[in-house]
């Protein structure tokens, strides 16, 4: 029954990306749900694995580590999509594929020294900006963008791959803002051409409430929960 329930609630997503992408001139296989899976239990992210989702999204160390040994067998990307906090970086690095989350330079110190621990290249991260001027929200600022990123050079074990935000609580005019303000940062990035970074930057931006815009804007990572699974006991 709950497989049914999580079919029928992706193939809705699916519709509206679609959509939003018939709108935008875009193709949907450029979206990858990343399904957030903080506080689900394994029978629920079994289900969404059978039905085709195979990126999870997780912020806690404790909760990922027992959720792993079910699928030890699954080709699962697992994406850190929570504030990272240094002493947290070894099992981050040890469990997931993908960070999302980043905006401070001591994160960046900590994760390479890790790397080079580790004896690894390449790990792929993503850069938060702020875009809401909430002071509670994490990220980098706009106008300190560039310039984080002109630093980012000495850290030769990461891969900064894409760009990360949050939307506002606010109109569809306010959340369309954002989102292509992200996108237009992701461009004025691009044109740097700083070899430390992805030629072409992913944009880890939608979750439930404003994916559709998200998509219309040039997302590529959608960070789905509620509007998957419904809402968490926990």
């Amino acid at each position: 029954m709950m497989n049914k329930y999580i079919q029928k609630r992706l193939e809705m997503i699916q519709e509206n990306i679609i959509r939003s992408c018939q709108k935008s001139g875009r193709k949907s296989e450029e979206i990858k749900i990343i399904a957030v899976t903080k506080g689900i239990n394994v029978e629920k992210m079994q289900e969404a694995l059978s039905c085709g989702l195979n990126r999870f999204g997780e912020n806690r160390i404790q909760e990922t580590e027992q959720k792993r040994t079910s699928f030890q067998e699954e080709p699962i990307e697992w994406h850190f999509i929570g504030q990272l906090q240094r002493n947290k970086i070894p099992k981050v690095v040890e469990y997931f594929q993908y960070i999302h989350s980043l905006d401070r330079i001591n994160q960046f110190q900590a994760l390479e020294k890790r790397l080079e621990l580790s004896k690894e290249d390449c790990y792929p991260v993503m850069v938060q900006v702020n875009l809401t001027g909430k002071e509670t929200q994490a990220g980098l600022e706009k106008q300190d963008v560039i310039p984080f990123f002109e630093s980012l050079h000495l850290y030769r074990r990461i891969r900064v791959s894409g760009l990360m935000t949050i939307g506002p609580q606010g109109s569809l005019d306010e959340i369309r803002r954002v989102f292509r303000e992200l996108y237009q940062i992701k461009e004025e990035v691009e044109s740097k051409k700083y070899s430390w970074i992805t030629p072409t930057l992913a944009l880890s931006m939608g979750m439930s409430d404003d994916y559709p815009i998200a998509v219309e804007e040039g997302a590529t990572y959608l960070r789905l929960g509620r509007c998957l699974f419904g809402e968490r006991s926990n």
